[in-house]
């Protein structure tokens, strides 16, 4: 929580002009604001992603690493979104919220697409604490994290124009991501062992997933983010959209 306090903090600066006191309230101001809707964020994501979990068992009780670890994922993931949607909306109070619920959208419909890209049973490994998910899963959520950030990041002048071009590059983005991921497994020949146990042997209490396997995952979904945000965040779609 502190780390992504820490990035979304970074985003204010101290405006001298008017006197001290001023510039401390404006920042009060805008970093109150901040806090809440960081963990407004914290509270929608873990709820859709860890509905089935509860922070003080798999914490307090059973020291569950992995589930620290996803924690840190959306500590860091919300607050780097997070930093861009206050600085595209600037002043307004208006665009805060707007752009604040956007996100929340986006970020929530990119949990869910983990299951579709991930061979790995979550909720499963997770109960197991079992490393693995975890590392696959943190390099996942930060990688679509600086997706939704990159396709934020345009210049706010009316509302409908700039909610069209960041759908327009959510929906390049996955029509993109996909194919890095299977030309990154293609080219590099990941991920056949895995599929050979899992056609060996069904899926239980006692599946064991190896570390292994979770950074070949996560290498393989953070550089195809990675690959996929470098090609988006450099379409610019100018005067040119769709007409719906």
């Amino acid at each position: 929580r502190l780390i992504g306090l820490g990035i979304l903090f970074s985003e204010f600066h101290f405006s001298l002009d008017n006197g001290i006191v001023i510039a401390l309230i404006d920042f009060l101001v805008k970093a109150t604001i901040g806090f809440l809707i960081y963990l407004g964020s914290l509270y929608v994501i873990e709820s859709i992603v860890l509905y089935s979990f509860e922070y003080n068992d798999e914490i307090n009780k059973r020291k569950s690493i992995p589930y620290a670890l996803i924690g840190l994922a959306h500590s860091i993931g919300c607050a780097y979104v997070l930093k861009i949607v206050l600085e595209v909306a600037s002043t307004s109070l208006i665009m805060l919220v707007f752009l604040w619920l956007f996100s929340l959208v986006l970020m929530g419909f990119a949990t869910k697409t983990f299951s579709l890209m991930s061979k790995l049973p979550f909720n499963l490994l997770l109960i197991q604490k079992n490393i693995s998910i975890a590392v696959s899963y943190f390099c996942f959520f930060i990688g679509w994290s600086m997706i939704i950030a990159s396709s934020l990041n345009n210049q706010l002048l009316q509302i409908k124009w700039y909610s069209i071009q960041v759908i327009l590059k959510i929906l390049l983005s996955i029509i993109i991501l996909p194919l890095f991921i299977k030309g990154i497994k293609f080219i590099f020949n990941l991920g056949e062992d895995y599929e050979k146990n899992k056609s060996n042997e069904n899926i239980n209490e006692n599946h064991h997933v190896g570390l292994g396997h979770g950074i070949y995952e996560g290498a393989t979904f953070f550089t195809a983010c990675f690959l996929t945000m470098v090609i988006t965040g450099r379409v610019y779609f100018g005067s040119f959209y769709p007409t719906f």
